[in-house]
């Protein structure tokens, strides 16, 4: 790269974005319906896409396997400390109970060192905070996972493996049948949507695999067939979690949350699940939108690779929160050594 190629590129592309939305054009969908983007909405993007540019390797198990980056790891791990307290916190607050569950199928010969070290950290820092938390990686690592596998993206499941995901998670709800919220939000105040899916979609998708999955949202956001109704007259069940809940490559009718809904007609399963999300996802989602499903209990779907994706280049790229999110010392140090200085 020649000097000053990198900056000239940034400068370059600000000033495409000044142009274009001068000129009056949108950067949404190509029939132009979406509202344009103002300038300083577009100088955004062009500095996040220039950062992101700079700094696109997302590291994974390396974080723990270096033997130079046990300071970094500390770090992720407060950051998902962190976020699941705001979380519980604000679980509390609207007088739900807060459950972790840990689910992965990186487990037994396939564990991953992610797992390996994160999910004992996961499990001990929800007893310290009086979080109840089931693994049922440990009781997966047990089984020959192959027949509820799929090949595909995160938390591809077949068929049989969501219903035996269903029975764990009908084995944990069974435990709180009594736990009810006393709080009840304002219709006035409650947000368009609960979750984080494009409302309204109902079609077959291709987005992990050669092979098609048919995709329902409802108005809400939500991976559900029908809408949820308020005031509530039956127990709500919120589930938060990444492509474990959301459970890509199969059809809406034999996803676990879809499931389990057919098998408690007295409940409402809410299913908020979004590929990638991780720790400090669940909690925004949650304080911005999810809460307002006015959950009795509040399952949180995780792992170890959660705190992994704490990274800096990982938010960058998935996190639902339009930040830039910048390297602490110790991320950055790790970045240079792992893949040169920038």
């Amino acid at each position: 790269m020649r000097p000053g190629s990198h900056i000239a590129g940034q400068c370059f592309k600000l000033l495409l974005a000044v142009v274009l939305s001068a000129v009056g054009l949108s950067c949404g969908s190509p029939s132009g319906k979406s509202k344009p983007k103002t300038i300083s909405e577009m100088v955004f993007k062009a500095q996040k896409d220039a950062f992101v540019d700079k700094y696109s390797k997302i590291p994974r198990d390396e974080i723990i396997q270096q033997a130079t980056s046990a300071r970094l790891y500390s770090e992720m791990k407060d950051y998902y400390k962190r976020a699941l307290i705001e979380l519980k916190v604000a679980a509390d607050k609207d007088c739900a109970r807060l459950v972790l569950v840990v689910l992965s199928i990186e487990v037994g010969k396939d564990a991953t060192p992610a797992n390996t070290y994160g999910i004992p950290f996961i499990m001990v820092t929800a007893d310290n905070l009086g979080v109840d938390a089931y693994d049922l990686a440990d009781s997966m690592a047990q089984r020959d996972l192959t027949p509820f596998t799929a090949t595909g993206g995160e938390g591809a499941w077949s068929k049989q493996g969501a219903v035996y995901i269903a029975d764990q998670l009908d084995a944990i709800i069974s435990r709180y049948d009594t736990v009810r919220s006393s709080k009840h939000m304002s219709q006035d105040n409650k947000p368009k949507t609960f979750g984080d899916l494009d409302p309204n979609q109902d079609e077959v998708i291709y987005d992990y695999a050669d092979q098609g999955y048919h995709l329902k949202v409802n108005s809400q956001g939500l991976r559900m067939d029908c809408d949820i109704t308020f005031p509530k007259t039956k127990q709500t069940i919120l589930i938060l979690g990444d492509g474990e809940v959301y459970n890509p490559m199969l059809d809406n009718e034999f996803i676990a949350t879809s499931i389990l809904q057919k098998r408690h007609p007295d409940k409402v399963i809410v299913n908020a699940g979004v590929p990638n999300y991780s720790m400090d996802d669940f909690e925004s989602l949650y304080k911005d939108k999810a809460r307002f499903t006015e959950p009795d209990l509040v399952i949180v779907v995780t792992n170890g690779a959660d705190i992994l994706e704490q990274y800096f280049t990982y938010r960058n790229k998935y996190s639902r929160l339009n930040h830039i999110y910048r390297p602490t010392d110790a991320e950055l140090q790790f970045y240079n050594f792992l893949y040169g200085k920038k």
